[in-house]
């Protein structure tokens, strides 16, 4: 009798170890994975962000990265940008230098300025009405069929002229001042524009890299040694609508008499 209840007791201790499921027991939960490390950017440094520059000057961009960077500018005709960060400054105006890494994009504006300042260009778009150029100028000072003009546009200016076709919208315009300016009138131009050819005694300069880009002609020429005028109209074929530049002059001489009266 003894033996039996020892052995239904094991029975028993067995039953009651054993069957985790009778007792609600559940199983240990496992240990979470451990979090992966955060992993660090790659992130481009500049010791600067801007640059004022003249034209032909260089400037080397001074910025840092564990990753390859690669350099654009928006502007190229303004200022270009080499495969190392190298920046050339080419004519007047602002680019924005695009510094990108496989991780991090970062700007770099760069602003090339004149060294000549001879007169603020005008502010006048091919093609506009003479109503909106007379109320942005005000009266002209003299007028004929096919252009107005503005006595004393700028300080070393000798008159403003504005040329129409028969629908009075502009075909060109241009800047008037004496003959002794024409050196300081090429390196104004040259800053601003490129020059492409010379031809007949006048200077052409276009507002791009290559004449297929450009929109904008500017032409210069020393009249007889009688005035120096600067010429803007577009790059097309019907852009010179306005005359060459023996009609031009002859325009010229038209309005300059009524201005001097």
């Amino acid at each position: 009798m003894k033996k039996l209840s020892l052995a239904l007791l094991a029975i028993l201790a067995f039953t009651f170890v054993g069957c985790n499921g009778w007792l609600d027991i559940p199983d240990p939960e496992p240990e979470p994975d451990p979090e992966p490390e955060p992993v660090e950017e790659a992130l481009i440094t500049l010791e600067e962000t801007s640059a004022t520059l003249s034209r032909g000057d260089t400037y080397q961009i001074n910025a840092e990265c564990e990753n390859p960077i690669t350099y654009s500018s928006d502007n190229e005709f303004c200022a270009s940008v080499s495969e190392e960060g190298l920046v050339t400054a080419n004519y007047v105006g602002t680019a924005v230098i695009t510094l990108e890494s496989e991780s991090d994009t970062k700007t770099f504006e760069v602003t090339v300025e004149g060294q000549s300042n001879l007169y603020p260009e005008p502010e006048i778009e091919i093609g506009e009405t003479k109503e909106a150029i007379i109320e942005r100028f005000g009266a002209p000072g003299a007028e004929t069929e096919e252009a107005i003009g503005y006595a004393n546009y700028s300080e070393n200016t000798t008159m403003l002229m504005v040329m129409f076709d028969e629908d009075n919208l502009v075909t060109s315009y241009s800047v008037i001042m004496d003959v002794s300016l024409e050196e300081e009138l090429d390196t104004f131009l040259s800053e601003r524009y490129m020059f492409v050819q010379e031809e007949e005694g006048i200077k052409v300069y276009i507002n791009a890299l290559t004449v297929d880009e450009a929109t904008l002609l500017v032409g210069s020429q020393n009249y007889q040694g009688e005035f120096l005028m600067a010429m803007y109209f577009t790059n097309d074929e019907g852009g010179n609508e306005g005359g060459d530049g023996e009609e031009k002059s002859d325009v010229v001489k038209a309005l300059l008499k009524q201005l001097v009266k």
